[in-house]
């Protein structure tokens, strides 16, 4: 039976080599709090550099959207992995915790131009080449990319073994110029569209507003789009902030976060599969509502672990679980959207979460400081007790 159907390499053949070997390189986030720890900087610091990123894309998805309207999405997403790739190589030679918040501002600005665009660039693609490829490109795409993440986590170990942390920033920067250089070959379709950026922002804010006011007015969004805010405190407030930090105080070497890193990308790979077994249509609230109990449970374990072992089955069967019911939470979320408000309703909830995660990774970076990262991971699972009180809550048959 062949991998790929008629053609399919053919047209997508840029896409899939990206796939494989940009992810492969990038492993610098499994290093990114150690390396800066070793610089000095307090968690806090550290905490505020995460979260700036996720300000800067808050602040900059909209304008820089109208780039890829204006010029194409392929033009969008070269120009922001372009830029990416020039904040990681950058960094290599910054020690300033000044300059490293403009780079990561900037790194956040440039994540904006390739967000969205991407994938829109490619579904544009394959409905005007050839529509049966398209689930058949995204599922094959999400397994060469979790098939990368795992080896990145080894190479990462290896290079920084070799060569010390600061190798993360070239070979990061690297990883985005391979995406760049591959990416300039592969084909568009793009119909310029008359359209001026204010006319384009103006146009998104009022969509924007309306979704605002149809989510707020609505029984089940409403308690769908309070817990995703309470669910992304407890996954970053046990970020790699605090994990790392607590793994380094039960003695793990520095490149072992490398390996660690791979565990991390195997459990999100195959716990979606383990869902796909037990999760039945229309069941979504139930499995999600049990597999938040569980995360809950294992992160108030944390209190017992005294040993790297322990520490790393809990974070990897914790990652586990929350990653099982993130494809059900999609689904049950998307039930209850009107088709010409999906775009919209799921641009507000990014928005909501983002500025969650901004919030939580530096209160996480704060609270690491003040009480250590034990304890900071057992607080995170505070956040998920009132998350699954509102899935309980949710009552389907009222939508307003």
């Amino acid at each position: 039976m062949a991998i790929f159907g008629k053609n399919e390499l053919t047209l997508l053949w840029p896409f899939y080599l990206d796939s494989l070997l940009s992810p492969m390189l990038f492993f610098a986030p499994a290093f990114f709090i150690i390396y800066f720890a070793n610089l000095n900087l307090t968690f806090f610091q550290i905490g505020i550099l995460m979260a700036i990123v996720h300000i800067a894309v808050i602040c900059f998805e909209i304008p820089t959207g109208a780039i890829a309207d204006l010029y194409g999405r392929k033009f969008s997403v070269l120009l922001g992995y372009f830029l990416e790739g020039m904040c990681f190589l950058l960094m290599f030679f910054v020690k300033s915790y000044s300059a490293m918040l403009v780079i990561f501002i900037l790194w956040g600005i440039s994540v904006t131009f390739s967000s969205g665009s991407k994938e829109a660039w490619i579904i544009d693609l394959l409905k005007k080449e050839n529509k049966n490829l398209l689930h058949s490109y995204f599922n094959k795409a999400q397994s060469i990319d979790s098939f990368a993440l795992i080896v990145s986590g080894f190479l990462g170990a290896f290079l920084v073994k070799s060569f010390g942390l600061s190798v993360i920033w070239p070979v990061a920067a690297a990883s985005f110029l391979i995406s760049f250089l591959v990416l300039i070959f592969a084909k568009e379709f793009y119909v310029k569209r008359k359209v001026k950026i204010s006319e384009s922002v103006s146009q998104t804010w009022r969509q924007g507003v309306d979704s605002v006011k149809y989510s707020y007015n609505h029984h089940v969004l409403f308690y769908l789009l309070l817990s995703a805010i309470l669910l992304t405190f407890a996954l970053n407030i046990q970020s790699s902030v605090s994990w790392i930090p607590f793994l380094k105080q039960l003695g793990i070497a520095d490149y072992a976060l490398g390996y660690v890193w791979s565990a991390m990308g195997f459990a999100i790979m195959v716990s979606p599969l383990f869902a796909a077994k037990f999760l039945k249509k229309g069941s979504e609230r139930k499995f999600m509502v049990l597999c938040m109990i569980i995360v809950a449970a294992i992160t108030f374990m944390i209190l017992l672990a005294n040993s790297l072992a322990y520490a790393l089955a809990i974070l990897l069967l914790g990652m586990f679980f929350y990653f099982a019911q993130r494809p059900a939470r999609r689904v049950y979320f998307h039930r209850f959207i009107p088709g010409k408000m999906r775009a919209t309703i799921g641009s507000f909830e990014s928005v909501l979460t983002s500025i969650a995660s901004g919030i939580s990774i530096a209160l996480a970076g704060f609270l690491v400081d003040v009480i250590g990262p034990k304890y900071t991971i057992f607080i995170s699972g505070f956040f998920i007790i009132p998350a699954i009180i509102i899935y309980l809550r949710i009552n389907e048959k009222k939508r307003n």
